[in-house]
């Protein structure tokens, strides 16, 4: 029962966006683009924590994170560049301990064809 509480904590700690390098990553991102319509960052670490690559991994509980990011400084690029642009403001992060980076960027035009109509 214990090691069953203790494994409940362990992944609720590992979902956290409030640790020091999720803040880092939200407050860069907010920084770099003010008129964003949409920011939703979501830490993934919990689910590669028996992953063999991360078993020996300085940074568990923040390794990997999941970003949406909408805003229309992404206009007339493309999905590469958009990339790109994020990895390069969050470079610092991701040689300090970030594992991985899946990112949604999408102009406020290609997000509302996304969403249902009513």
């Amino acid at each position: 029962m214990f090691r069953a509480f203790a494994r409940s904590m362990s992944v609720a700690a590992n979902k956290s966006i409030e640790g020091p390098l999720a803040c880092r990553i939200a407050s860069k991102i907010r920084l770099k683009f003010p008129a964003m319509t949409h920011f939703a960052m979501y830490n993934d670490s919990y689910k590669h924590a028996g992953h063999h690559g991360i078993a020996d991994a300085a940074e568990k509980i923040e390794s990997h994170f999941r970003l949406e990011i909408i805003s229309d400084e992404f206009q007339g690029m493309p999905l590469p560049k958009r990339h790109r642009l994020v990895y390069s403001i969050l470079d610092e992060e991701l040689k300090s301990g970030v594992h991985a980076l899946q990112l949604t960027t999408r102009t406020v035009a290609e997000q509302s064809k996304r969403q249902p109509t009513e």
